[in-house]
């Protein structure tokens, strides 16, 4: 199956219903959107939370999730956007930073803690499960638009990459890295083990939450340094590049801080 994606040549657009486009990179956010929006229903019932209330503070999670990480995308990008500002809500053509949907997304659960009267790690504990699991079907979306793939490649599963939409100084390479599809697999990895921490009795509450940040982060990095889109770069490093490396080092730091403080109280109580 993968080895086909050497030979196929994605297009942006899905389809089109009477004259009105349906682009690949929309249609899967919503699949992603749906499966994360069910995801946390389920999780809901888990931990014997009002589904509905969930259900509200993610719809509105996810709309200031995805301003923050279209507006961090712009804000990399200043000089395209100051000349094209109609394509500062043209989402559907590609532009989401993850980084940004992560505060902004944070800065939203942190409102709905205080306004109900939630741990803030209890909802942020919940709702990177369906971040993680959208975010490793989000990226396929990358793949139809042809955007953020690796360095030029010769393994079999290379993809094809049409001369449009190849950076400048690689206009002669025809195949690259598929950082789209390494960054889905991983995430999906993610996921799973994330879910089988959660759904453990003695979790410790932002145990998950900082797993999340750090072992995310560890695969960002890798498919970081093979990509060759532009970014901003400061100090001769990616930007993308600097910010995982931080949130790496603080997510496992923080992981391992909890985990130790748990493992800390179960001896005392022990004795």
């Amino acid at each position: 199956m993968f080895f086909s994606l050497s030979t196929y040549i994605p297009t942006p657009l899905a389809f089109s219903i009477r004259g009105f486009a349906v682009h690949w990179y929309g249609l899967i956010l919503v699949i992603a959107i749906v499966a994360g929006y069910g995801i946390a229903g389920w999780l809901a019932r888990r931990q014997r939370i009002e589904k509905s209330l969930i259900q509200t503070i993610y719809v509105n999670t996810l709309i200031w999730g995805i301003v923050g990480a279209r507006l961090y995308h712009v804000l990399n990008e200043p000089a395209f956007y100051w000349n094209n500002p109609s394509q500062i809500p043209a989402v559907w053509n590609g532009g989401l930073a993850i980084h940004g949907a992560l505060v902004a997304g944070a800065l939203c659960l942190y409102y709905y803690a205080r306004k109900h009267q939630f741990s803030f790690y209890q909802l942020a504990d919940l709702f990177v499960l369906p971040a993680i699991l959208g975010q490793a079907i989000g990226r396929w979306g990358n793949y139809f638009n042809q955007e953020l793939f690796g360095a030029p490649s010769n393994l079999p599963w290379a993809i094809p990459i049409e001369p449009v939409y190849r950076p400048y100084g690689y206009e002669q390479f025809s195949h690259f890295h598929p950082t789209f599809l390494y960054e889905s697999a991983f995430n999906l990895l993610v996921f799973i083990l994330l879910l089988f921490v959660f759904r453990k009795k003695q979790r410790p509450q932002g145990l998950v939450l900082w797993l999340y940040v750090g072992i995310y982060s560890v695969g960002r990095i890798m498919t970081e340094a093979l990509r060759v889109d532009r970014t901003p770069i400061i100090g001769g490093i990616r930007l993308p590049l600097m910010v995982s490396i931080a949130l790496a080092v603080v997510g496992i730091g923080m992981a391992v801080n909890i985990g130790s403080k748990k493992q800390e109280t179960g001896r005392k109580q022990a004795t």
